[in-house]
């Protein structure tokens, strides 16, 4: 297969990661396998490799002999973007690239907190699934440390659970705020009164937000979110792939991976609540999960392939907490869900075959009735 038709978007440093044969976080053979299963060819390559004048780029493909190297190709007509396309020239590119007819999915990776809780609270189904969510200035903290026993402060971008902070309510008049150092440091509590510590006072005065804390379920003492892969199946409709546990550490409150996380079956988990029906919890979840993308899919263009955040109380309730527009897979790895990990590669795969077969009767229609 000269011509690869399925690309895969990567930055930089998963592109060297490929080059190099050492794969990390993302398994790109997995990308590859489906392809083949699906009798596509595929190629992975870089947005500063793109030469819109030209409709080419520079790509890692399979030779012959069955090994990757660099080739000029052309552009591929259905791309899956797995790459960060915030900055002002990966949004003209993707753009110009857009205007050409290419189909781009998951255009835009970063999706912001705020902007995505402004989307959901306009549905009344997903209201009470959502914590109050305000943006970061001392009137909403005063507010929301009133309101509530718990509340966090976080970056409206970024993720990995780095620089969110932990505020909850003590005794007699005191507040307790949580904080994870840098790596090897662990985590750090201050108590105060009146006075707010500079942590406090510093995430007040940048683009941050505050949110109610979720009472989340625990797992032998330490609470856990679930992380929910929701993707665009061979037929074009949304799916849930699969859902995986993140348990904090031990006196932890961050569930992330990067911060000590740790990776469990759902299932395995939901044997801990007797008196809670797993299928009924799971449906509630898939349920949830399909009209948040439902709602998002109409703002975000061309979202196929997104990792929620939802955390669920002892009584089985799930609540949204976030989405992720590239979402970090491995965690069904770490959770020895090595099935459900491989499908949340080959999934999308088979919704770029979709689009491929869409864009080809497409293109029979448009010729036969000329």
């Amino acid at each position: 297969m000269d011509d690869p038709r399925v690309g895969i978007l990567i930055d930089n440093y998963m592109y060297k990661k490929l080059r190099s044969g050492k794969e990390r976080y993302e398994k790109f053979s997995f990308y590859e396998e489906a392809a083949n299963s699906l009798d596509m060819s595929i190629c992975f390559f870089r947005l500063d490799d793109v030469n819109v004048e030209s409709r080419k780029t520079i790509a890692q493909v399979r030779n012959k002999k069955g090994f990757l190297v660099e080739k000029e190709i052309q552009i591929p007509m259905v791309i899956h973007n797995r790459a960060v396309t915030s900055t002002i020239f990966a949004k003209k590119k993707i753009k110009d690239l857009s205007k050409m007819g290419h189909w781009i999915f998951n255009e835009f990776s970063k999706i912001g907190k705020w902007q995505v809780y402004l989307i959901l609270i306009k549905n009344d189904d997903l209201f009470s699934h959502l914590p109050e969510t305000v943006p970061a200035n001392g009137e909403n903290f005063d507010r929301m440390l009133e309101k509530y026993k718990e509340i966090i402060i976080k970056p409206t971008s970024g993720g990995l659970g780095s620089g969110i902070i932990s505020i909850s309510k003590g005794k007699e008049h005191t507040w307790k705020v949580q904080y994870d150092q840098q790596i090897g440091k662990g985590l750090k509590e201050i108590v105060f009164s009146n006075e707010l510590p500079d942590i406090i006072t510093k995430k007040l005065s940048r683009g941050n937000i505050i949110q109610q804390r979720i009472p989340l379920a625990t797992y032998k003492g330490n609470p856990f979110d679930l992380r929910v892969s929701v993707q665009r199946n061979g037929c074009g409709q949304w799916q849930v792939t699969g859902i995986v546990a993140k348990v904090a550490k031990s006196g932890g409150y961050l569930t992330n991976v990067a911060k000590g996380g740790e990776c469990k079956d759902f299932a395995v988990i939901l044997e801990s609540f007797p008196y809670l029906e797993a299928k009924e919890v799971f449906k509630s979840i898939e349920q949830l999960s399909l009209k948040v993308v439902k709602d998002l899919s109409s703002y975000y263009v061309n979202l196929a392939d997104v990792g929620l955040d939802i955390g669920i109380t002892n009584e089985g309730f799930p609540m949204f907490i976030e989405c992720n527009g590239r979402d970090q897979r491995y965690s069904f790895k770490e959770a020895d869900m090595y099935d459900v990990w491989k499908e949340t590669y080959a999934t999308p795969i088979r919704y770029a075959r979709f689009l491929l077969d869409s864009i080809g009767t497409s293109d029979k229609n448009s010729s036969h009735s000329t």
